[in-house]
């Protein structure tokens, strides 16, 4: 299945008030669309790349480059055990695209493929110059690990690229992944990472975060598996935000083929960065 890109990752909130300050005002997302239950906002090209709301649920979105793709998603889906349903115009109209599935994932999120979503002529421009240029990945928490990595890779198409103990890294185009499967004792959205253009802006919004007393979650540090520099904090409910830049990109990671790193914090921040997310200390230590 060929997609074209990771569109959009809409998270349930309690306080949208409260989520969209953080977005906007902490984070340098661009606020877009708004109502009484939803808030959206823009990362680059794409009309929004975050939308918090009360009561959606929580849900990540891929975009098929074909409506006949939909079909043929829903065929396979299916085959694999993972029934699915089309959306509804209405749910349409809210998520700004023409077309679009839902199947639930084994870890209880939501996964939207959609077709022809909206995208923006006016230039992204945020609160403030923390150099985002792209909305780069999502992390979810699985319980079933195992039941999770089928239905991405069966049910969905993806490829996995690495392997960090049990985590599992997947890629839909040639960046080295765009989900990432974490074991947890939870099931859900771990979080979602933003690319930016240099890693001194890596280390200008980790001052930015210690300035405002926000919690540093993990780094500044770099992914053993994708080469990404990061700096992650944590916004409203819990949801992990991450800055990152330099993640791999290229033909030569499909043709390599998936990588086993170690069940160890090591694997998940090379520079030695201590971690307070239990997801990223692994079972062994260094």
């Amino acid at each position: 299945m060929t997609y074209r890109d990771l569109r959009y990752l809409r998270v349930d909130v309690e306080d949208l008030e409260a989520a969209s300050a953080f977005a906007a005002d902490v984070f340098a997302l661009m606020p877009m669309d708004r109502d009484d239950n939803r808030a959206l906002f823009r990362s680059d090209a794409r009309n929004y790349a975050l939308c918090c709301a009360r009561g959606d649920g929580n849900a990540v979105a891929l975009t098929v480059a074909r409506p006949e793709d939909l079909d043929a998603l829903a065929d396979r889906l299916a085959a694999a055990g993972h029934p699915s349903a089309r959306l509804s115009a209405e749910a349409c109209a809210v998520r700004q695209v023409k077309q679009g599935l839902a199947v639930a994932a084994p870890n209880g999120v939501t996964v939207e493929l959609v077709w022809r979503p909206l995208t923006s002529g006016w230039p992204y421009h945020g609160g403030r110059d923390a150099g985002i240029s792209d909305f780069a990945a999502v992390s979810l928490c699985c319980r079933d690990i195992a039941a999770s990595e089928e239905f991405w890779v069966r049910g969905l198409g993806l490829r996995v690229s690495d392997y960090a103990g049990d985590a599992v890294f997947l890629a839909l185009d040639e960046a080295h992944h765009r989900i990432a499967l974490y074991p947890s004792e939870r099931d859900g959205i771990l979080g979602a990472s933003w690319e930016v253009a240099t890693r001194d802006h890596i280390m200008r919004n980790w001052y930015h975060f210690q300035k405002l007393q926000l919690p540093v979650v993990a780094g500044p540090g770099r992914q053993p598996t994708s080469g990404a520099s990061f700096v992650t904090t944590r916004g409203p409910g819990g949801l992990l935000f991450s800055y990152i830049h330099g993640m791999e990109k290229g033909p030569q990671i499909a043709t390599r083929g998936p990588r086993q790193f170690a069940d160890a914090a090591r694997s998940h921040c090379a520079w030695g960065s201590p971690s307070t997310q239990q997801e990223f200390h692994g079972r062994t230590e260094g």
